[in-house]
């Protein structure tokens, strides 16, 4: 993936979740329950997974100039994502903790989902480091 097209996925992935988010505050509660998921939940997460899952591609060519050796710009943009992904989920969890993580509210239900959205990121990157060594 050229890293034109990376940055074009991270920003329409960041509108998508955008969209999303507004369509959680203007649907009607509950948002997040166990019989019922807004639709519009579902995009905010996917927009906000599709954002995460795109960004070590502009971060590994923004590593470009520091430094020749391919391997060490992939460390470099893999331990930048990991730093976004745990300071978005720290985010998340205060907004959570601010507005609370009512699952029924509209901010209770996206601070839970992009916690989560960071969460796997931040444990996916903990499973690549534990397993290579």
């Amino acid at each position: 993936m050229s890293t034109r097209a990376a940055g074009v996925v991270v920003f329409g992935g960041l509108l998508v979740a955008v969209l999303g988010a507004l369509g959680v505050t203007l649907g009607d509660p509950p948002h997040l329950s166990f019989d019922r998921v807004d639709p519009w939940l579902i995009v905010y997460a996917l927009g906000l997974l599709t954002a995460l899952g795109a960004l070590p591609f502009p971060l590994h060519a923004h590593y470009t100039a520091r430094s020749e050796d391919r391997d060490k710009r992939w460390e470099l943009a893999l331990t930048a994502w990991g730093a976004i992904a745990l300071a978005g989920f720290a985010g998340f969890v205060l907004v959570g903790l601010i507005a609370g993580f009512g699952a029924a509210s509209a901010s209770g239900s996206l601070a839970i989902v992009g916690a989560g959205a960071c969460g796997l990121v931040v444990a996916g990157l903990a499973v690549l480091i534990v397993t290579t060594g």
